[in-house]
């Protein structure tokens, strides 16, 4: 009976000690995010361009491939999957190159906007024509205008030289893509897009 009290006593001690280090390293984390806020500078116009261009490229090429896994999954088209397997190519070796251009940032992959979310869903529950059509229409053809409408606009206004260079480097495949959509099934709702 005395010892099952003297360990009672010493897990209450322990409990005690570690509340006081938790209240102690929340009083320090709060004091460091006061000074980190009052050091902070905004961030110059083209530096937010920038960022704003990675978060939305990163969920765009989230979303193109997990549509793509999809089409690989549900489509019976070949040009369909064929379209879905170039998508998964580019997005392989594209994805470490804007992983690092994120990370040189302290930025993160983004989760998936609620309209990707919602496309997918719909996709996960079509099958055949009606598949074809929404992923080509949705996850090909109006993301791939999206990008390249951004990327021609990073290219332009951006001033980081690296990020540039990986956008200047992409535009061509996202070109080809999206004419290659337009191919895949020819009625698909291509708009023209402006030369560079």
């Amino acid at each position: 009976m005395r010892r099952r009290t003297l360990i009672r006593m010493g897990v209450a001690a322990a409990l005690a000690a570690l509340s006081w280090a938790a209240r102690a390293n929340t009083a320090v984390a709060a004091a460091y995010a006061a000074s980190a806020v009052a050091d902070a500078k905004p961030l110059a116009p083209p530096q937010r361009l920038e960022r704003r261009f990675l978060q939305i490229s990163a969920a765009n090429m989230r979303f193109e491939a997990e549509g793509s896994h999809l089409a690989l999954a549900r489509s019976n088209n070949p040009a369909v999957k064929d379209l879905a397997n170039s998508l998964l190519a580019r997005q392989q070796t594209a994805q470490p190159e804007l992983l690092r251009l994120l990370h040189a940032r302290g930025m993160a992959m983004p989760l998936a906007t609620s309209h990707h979310g919602k496309v997918l869903k719909q996709l996960a529950k079509l099958s055949g024509a009606k598949f074809d059509r929404l992923y080509v229409d949705e996850v090909v053809i109006k993301s791939y205008q999206d990008d390249i409408a951004n990327y021609e606009r990073v290219g332009h206004d951006a001033e980081d030289p690296v990020l540039k260079a990986w956008v200047e480097r992409q535009l061509p495949t996202l070109r080809l893509h999206f004419a290659k959509a337009g191919k895949a099934l020819p009625n698909a709702s291509l708009k023209p897009q402006r030369a560079v």
